[in-house]
């Protein structure tokens, strides 16, 4: 894990399950899980749902975590939310019931409606503060420190078969932290590093922090 300053007495750490515990809170944060997403017939959907559950299941059980910050996009869904995709997350929430989850309203709750109640989930609109940390789904400029998602960045860095491979970043600024996308389903976007950004990417189980 890699430890970083939000604000002047707020740290967290970025993992490299494509997380972010906040010791503060006790959370583990995540953002675009995108849940349903439909795939192409060459990916095994079956065990796509049940991995990435096992994974914030390891997260959550490792950091110790009681609350869990979602920044959006927790479902994807074009016109509904699909009742197996619901009733497999419903099953994993009633073996964590006692955690407190928190889901900030991205673009596909905005089309859609927040998920049904019985997901157990808190829903607030994005600009909810914590801690004089502001959660946000998409990345936009404001006063203070934001945490935000969105974005589903990625960077190249040099592979081992191939001159340079794409890989799930953390973007981190003096004023926001952008999440990595915690779905496996599909890769995420190269962006531009921009002035006074750092990156931080996931390489196996580890996250490297680069030189600004």
């Amino acid at each position: 894990m890699t430890t970083i300053p939000l604000t002047t007495h707020t740290s967290v750490q970025l993992l490299p399950q494509r997380a972010v515990y906040w010791p503060a809170q006790r959370a583990v944060v995540i953002a675009d899980a995108h849940i349903g997403r439909p795939l192409p017939h060459h990916q095994h959907t079956a065990t796509l749902l049940p991995t990435l559950l096992a994974r914030l299941t390891e997260v959550i059980a490792t950091t110790a975590a009681t609350q869990c910050i979602v920044l959006g996009d927790l479902f994807h869904m074009r016109k509904h939310y699909l009742p197996e995709a619901v009733d497999s997350f419903v099953q994993w929430r009633q073996q964590h019931a006692d955690l407190d989850m928190l889901l900030v309203r991205g673009n596909h709750e905005r089309a859609m409606g927040d998920p049904p109640a019985r997901c157990g989930l808190r829903c607030i609109n994005p600009g909810f503060v914590l801690d004089e940390v502001t959660l946000l789904h998409e990345p936009r400029q404001q006063p203070g420190f934001a945490m935000s998602a969105h974005l589903h960045p990625s960077m190249l860095v040099p592979g081992l078969r191939t001159a340079m491979v794409a890989v799930a970043c953390f973007i981190w600024h003096p004023n926001y932290l952008v999440l990595p996308a915690f779905e496996d389903a599909v890769p995420g976007r190269v962006v531009a590093r921009h002035p006074a950004e750092r990156q931080a990417y996931i390489l196996q189980d580890e996250v490297v922090l680069c030189d600004a």
